[in-house]
């Protein structure tokens, strides 16, 4: 009996050690799992933090382009108004002249002034709408081989926040459309100059202005008349004037058209009172009283001599007739005639 209990002792011993090793066992696998789900739930975690860090980036990055393509927009935009201000810069200095029937000292000079005044004026508005700070001038303008054109530069700085921007912005301005001050200026000390929407009309004044220069046959200019704004003529080359009989030429005239020319002047110098310059610049020409008469002989008609310190003459030219009355021109033969095509007329 002693010896069966010692068996049965025995047995038990391994009985207990075998549940010790299956709980033991059973400790690790659990400690394991918990690790392992601790693990994982950390790898997550950071694998969120991670995706949620790159979204974030890839969100702010997304809205510093949109920002700066914005910034960039309202900048062209800017850029693309300039001509607009500066060409209504030009209309105001011209009309400023012919108000005051006083030239300019220096148009180049007033009309920087009147640019960077409206800049001013400009930068403020993009400001107020935008908040953009924009440091604006007119640097230059500048004569090009389009004698009706201006280059003008402008010099532009502006900030919002981390972004900048600096340009010199070049536009092509245009004189089309405005007024021509040059038989203003130069009669209106004679009596009977007027003007309407399209032409001036000078009464006695041109003949008056002649006659104080000593011109043959001034009077064949009383109550003649020229165009007073500024039109390119379309018929190029200019040779073709004589084309069709002569009614080239009259259609010219009867629009008022500018032609380009190396002795006339150009815009803002006839601003400041000149009828050449040293630039390539444009004349019209002064039309006559139609006549029944012939073969006279007075100031050829071109705006930059009969305006100039050199008045030489010019023969009659009878490009269009009707009903007995001849409407005419005075060309000199070997320069106005030939470049219009009238040398035979």
């Amino acid at each position: 009996m002693r010896f069966k209990r010692k068996i049965n002792k025995n047995n038990e011993d391994k009985d207990n050690g075998k549940n010790s090793i299956k709980s033991v066992l059973a400790d690790e696998d659990g400690n394991f799992s918990i690790i392992a789900s601790s693990l994982l739930l950390i790898g997550f975690l950071l694998l969120s933090i991670i995706v949620l860090n790159i979204a974030i980036e890839e969100r702010n990055e997304s809205h510093e382009i949109i920002s700066s393509n914005n910034y960039q927009y309202v900048m062209n935009d800017y850029i693309r108004n300039l001509p607009i201000l500066e060409r209504e810069a030009l209309e105001e200095l011209s009309e400023e002249v012919m108000k005051n029937k006083r030239p300019c000292l220096d148009s180049k000079s007033d009309l920087k002034e009147i640019v960077d005044g409206k800049l001013s004026d400009y930068n403020k508005q993009y400001y107020d709408n935008y908040n953009i700070q924009i440091n604006s001038s007119l640097i230059a303008i500048e004569n090009t081989s389009n004698p009706f054109s201006y280059k003008f530069k402008t010099y532009i700085r502006s900030v919002k926040g981390d972004y900048s921007f600096e340009n010199i912005a070049s536009s092509d301005v245009d004189c089309i459309g405005l007024k021509d001050p040059v038989p203003l200026l130069y009669c209106k000390s004679y009596h009977g100059l007027s003007l309407n929407d399209t032409d001036y009309n000078y009464g006695d004044s041109l003949s008056e202005f002649l006659k104080s220069n000593g011109v043959e046959n001034y009077s064949f200019y009383i109550n003649a008349s020229s165009p007073l704004i500024i039109k390119k003529c379309p018929f190029d080359p200019y040779k073709h004037h004589g084309d069709d009989n002569g009614k080239v030429m009259k259609n010219c005239r009867d629009n008022g058209y500018y032609h380009e020319s190396r002795d006339g002047a150009c815009y803002l110098c006839r601003l400041e009172g000149k009828s050449g310059c040293e630039h390539y610049g444009f004349e019209t020409f002064i039309n006559p009283q139609k006549t029944n008469e012939t073969g006279r002989v007075s100031a050829c008609g071109s705006d930059h001599v009969i305006f100039s310190d050199d008045i030489y003459p010019g023969v009659e030219v009878i490009y269009y007739s009707e009903n007995g009355l001849n409407e005419i021109l005075y060309l000199d033969p070997h320069g106005h005639k030939v470049k219009y095509g009238m040398s035979g007329f």
